[in-house]
C-alpha cells in the first residue's frame, strides 16, 4: 500500500495539498485559540490531556462556569479543522520531502510510512476531542474511563507528532548532506 505513495497525489497535488493544510492551519488556529483562551481553561493543554484522571478534568471544569465551558465547546470544534490542516501539511510535506530521495532507499521507504502519521495523528485527535466534547456534556458526571481514553488518544497523536517531526528533521539534513559538494 505505502508503494502507492510514490507517486499519489501527484506531485502537482501533494504541493496543492500543503498549500491548503497551510491556509487553512492560518485560517483556523487563531479562532481556535482565541475560544481556547476566552473559555479560562484553568491548566496548559498537554497537563489536561495527559492527565488520565476523570478526577483532574473534573476538578479543571469545576472552576469553569457554563459559558467558559461553551466556549471551550466551540475551540474543540474548531480543532476538527486544525487537525484537516495539520493532516494535510504534515502528510503533503512529508512526501515532498521523501520524493527527493532515492527511489528504493530506506529513507524515502521510511518517510512514505511516516506520511501516514499526519493523518493518523489527527484521527487520534478528532476521537480524543470525541471523549472531550462527552466529557463536557457533564463536565461533573461523566465516567472517568472517558479521561483515561481521551488521554491515551492524545498520548499516540504526540508520539505520532513527534516522530514526524524528529523524523522531518532528520530527513532535511540528510538532503543538505547530500547536497553538500565534496572537497577536492
Amino acid at each position: 500500500m505505502l508503494e502507492k505513495l510514490f507517486n499519489w497525489p501527484t506531485p502537482k497535488n501533494t504541493k496543492r495539498l500543503l498549500i491548503f493544510g497551510v491556509i487553512l492551519m492560518i485560517i483556523v488556529y487563531p479562532f481556535m485559540a482565541y475560544f481556547f483562551f476566552a473559555s479560562h481553561y484553568p491548566v496548559f493543554f498537554f497537563e489536561s490531556q495527559l492527565s488520565f484522571s476523570g478526577e483532574t478534568i473534573k476538578s479543571h471544569l469545576k472552576t469553569m462556569n457554563s459559558e467558559e465551558i461553551n466556549l471551550y465547546r466551540i475551540g474543540q470544534s474548531f480543532d476538527y479543522a486544525y487537525m484537516v490542516s495539520y493532516a494535510s501539511l504534515y502528510f503533503s510535506l512529508t512526501l515532498i520531502i521523501s520524493r527527493k530521495f532515492n527511489e528504493n532507499s530506506k529513507m524515502r521507504n521510511s518517510c512514505l510510512l511516516v506520511a501516514i502519521f499526519g493523518p493518523i495523528a489527527a484521527c487520534c485527535d478528532a476521537m480524543e476531542n470525541v471523549f472531550i466534547l462527552l466529557m463536557l456534556s457533564d463536565p461533573q458526571g461523566f465516567p472517568n474511563v472517558w479521561a483515561i481514553t481521551h488521554s491515551w488518544f492524545a498520548l499516540v497523536k504526540f508520539i505520532l507528532i513527534g516522530i514526524l517531526f524528529t523524523w522531518i528533521i532528520i530527513a532535511l539534513i540528510a538532503l543538505l548532506v547530500r547536497k553538500k559538494p565534496k572537497p577536492e
